[in-house]
This record gives structure tokens, sequence and C-alpha cells, in this order.
């Protein structure tokens, strides 16, 4: 598994969500966020709208969870 996790600075609960992610995800996380080049494009192909987003994809590059509270990730996170 691995997961994209979609921020901007000035989002209010993105810090918090992040944190939430660095104490309970073990697989790779890769944190985007409006500052990096590839933002834009990212956000686009994957339609994502709202920060913060995390996208959880599988071993076989398929999505497996998408969710925007940090209570979504964690009961996903109960079942895997």
């Amino acid at each position: 598994m691995n997961a994209l996790l979609f921020t901007t600075t000035r989002c209010p609960k993105c810090p918090a969500f992040k944190e939430f992610v660095g104490e309970n995800i073990s697989f790779p996380v890769t944190i985007l966020d409006e500052t990096m080049a590839e933002f834009s494009d990212e956000i686009a192909n994957y339609g994502v709208a709202n920060a913060p987003t995390i996208i959880v994809f599988g071993e076989d590059g398929e999505e497996v969870f998408r969710g925007t509270e940090t209570y979504e990730l964690g009961e996903f996170l109960k079942n895997i």
C-alpha cells in the first residue's frame, strides 16, 4: 500500500490530519501541497476538491480508500 495526501498551507485541518497520518500509517505516504509544482496536475488527475484529502492505493495500484476526515481514515485503518 501507499498513499497520496493532499494539503494546503492555508488549511486549518491539515496540520492535525498530517500528524494523524504520521502517527497511524506505516506504509509510504507522499504529501503534496500547493507550493509544489506538480500539485495542480495531481489534484486534476485525481479529482481532488478538498484539503486535506488522502487517497490510499492497494498493492495493485487501485484506489482502495479516499477520505477527508481523520475518523474516516481511522475506521479504514482498523479494517485493513
